[in-house]
C-alpha cells in the first residue's frame, strides 16, 4: 500500500444522527492516502444501513459488523486490521475540520515524529461552534520532550488533549504491542497511557485544530454519574504510576488531585453496594500510590498523604471544606 497511507479507524454504536458528518468528514479529506475502517459495534439502529451504504460507494471504507463489546474491543478490532503506516482514530459523533490529515502528515514526515499531537474545537448538538483549547505558547508548535507533553495534564481541567487517542497522528509502530483494555468500558485511553508514551520517542505538538468534538450535554450528564465513570479514577491511577515511574512527580500530586476528587464525587451519588465496594477498592489503590508519592513532595503534602492513608474520612471532609472555600471566593471576585 505504500508508507504514506493513513489507517483511520472509526467504531459506530447506534449514532444514526450523527455518523454521516462523521463518515463525510473523513471520506472527503484532500491529499492523503487513507483506509477508513469502521467497526459497527452491535449498533440497533440504523447505523449499519448507512455504514453498508458508504461502503458500498467509496471503495477505501471497509466495515466490520460485530456483536456489542464496547469501543474498546471495537477499537481493538480495527487495530487488528490496519494496513497503514500511521494510524488515526475518530469517534462516531465527532467530525474532522478539512485537510486535518493533511496537515497532521505533512507534519510526521516533515518532523519524522512517532506522534504528532493536535488541537480539537468543541461544538454543541446543534453544531454551533462553542470554541477551541488554546495551549499555552510554550508548548505549541514545536518537538515536545517527555515531561514536556505531560505537563499538558496541567491544563486537563480545560481540555483532554493529551489523553485521549483521537486527534493525533500515529506511526504504527507505536500501537506495537498495545491494545485497549476490553474490561474496562469508560477512561479506556488512560490505560494505554503509558504504553504509548513509552513506544514514542518523538512527539510533536501543533496548535492546529484537527479535530471537532461533540460537546454533548446529555451524553455528560449520564456519564458522569454512571458506576462507569468509576473506570476514570482507575485510570488516573495507572496515568500517576507512569507519572512516578518517570520521576514526574509535582505532576502526578498534580494527577493524585484529580483521581481523588473524582472518587469523592462519584462517593456523593452512588450508594449502591457494587459501587461502594469499587469506591473502597479505589481508596486502596490511591492508598498505595500515597504510601510511594509521599517520599517525594514537599512537607505540606507529606502531611496530606499521610492523612489520605490513616484518615480517609478526615482527609475528604477537608478537601469539601476547601473546595467550598475556594467556590465562595471565586464568586467573590464575579
Amino acid at each position: 500500500m505504500g508508507n504514506d497511507l493513513i489507517s483511520v479507524i472509526m467504531t459506530v454504536y447506534n449514532r444514526e444522527n450523527y455518523v454521516r458528518r462523521a463518515l463525510d468528514s473523513v471520506v472527503f479529506q484532500k491529499n492523503v492516502n487513507i483506509e477508513f475502517i469502521v467497526v459497527d459495534d452491535g449498533s440497533t439502529d440504523r447505523s449499519p444501513l448507512i455504514l453498508d451504504e458508504y461502503a458500498q460507494k467509496y471503495d477505501f471504507i471497509r466495515v466490520i459488523h460485530t456483536n456489542n463489546r464496547g469501543i474498546s474491543a471495537a477499537r481493538n478490532i480495527g487495530l487488528d486490521n490496519v494496513l497503514g503506516d500511521y494510524i488515526f482514530f475518530i469517534d462516531d459523533d465527532d467530525f474532522l475540520p478539512e485537510n486535518a490529515l493533511y496537515e497532521l502528515f505533512k507534519l510526521s514526515r516533515e518532523k519524522n515524529v512517532d506522534m504528532v499531537i493536535g488541537n480539537y474545537a468543541h461544538y454543541n448538538d446543534n453544531s454551533e461552534y462553542i470554541g477551541e483549547f488554546e495551549i499555552p505558547e510554550k508548548y505549541c508548535n514545536k518537538f515536545l520532550t517527555k515531561r514536556e507533553t505531560c505537563e499538558l495534564f496541567y491544563f486537563s481541567g480545560e481540555s483532554h488533549v493529551l489523553i485521549v487517542s483521537w486527534g493525533k497522528l500515529y506511526k504504527k509502530k507505536v500501537w506495537n504491542g498495545i491494545r485497549f483494555p476490553e474490561n474496562k468500558t469508560k477512561s479506556e485511553d488512560q490505560f494505554v497511557f503509558a504504553s504509548i508514551m513509552g513506544n514514542c520517542d518523538t512527539i510533536y505538538f501543533t496548535d492546529e485544530i484537527v479535530y471537532n468534538q461533540l460537546f454533548s450535554q446529555v451524553s455528560i450528564t449520564r456519564s458522569k454519574y454512571s458506576r462507569k465513570a468509576l473506570y476514570n479514577s482507575e485510570g488516573v491511577a495507572s496515568v500517576i504510576r507512569y507519572l512516578m515511574k518517570m520521576q514526574f512527580y509535582d505532576i502526578a500530586l498534580y494527577k493524585f488531585g484529580v483521581g481523588t476528587r473524582s472518587i469523592m464525587d462519584m462517593q456523593s451519588v452512588l450508594n449502591d453496594d457494587e459501587s461502594i465496594q469499587e469506591i473502597s477498592r479505589l481508596i486502596n489503590i490511591y492508598k498505595a500510590i500515597a504510601g510511594e508519592l509521599i517520599k517525594h513532595v514537599d512537607l505540606k503534602n507529606k502531611l496530606r498523604m499521610i492523612l489520605f492513608i490513616s484518615n480517609y474520612g478526615l482527609y475528604k471532609k477537608l478537601q469539601r471544606m476547601h473546595a467550598k472555600k475556594y467556590m465562595m471566593e471565586m464568586q467573590q471576585c464575579k
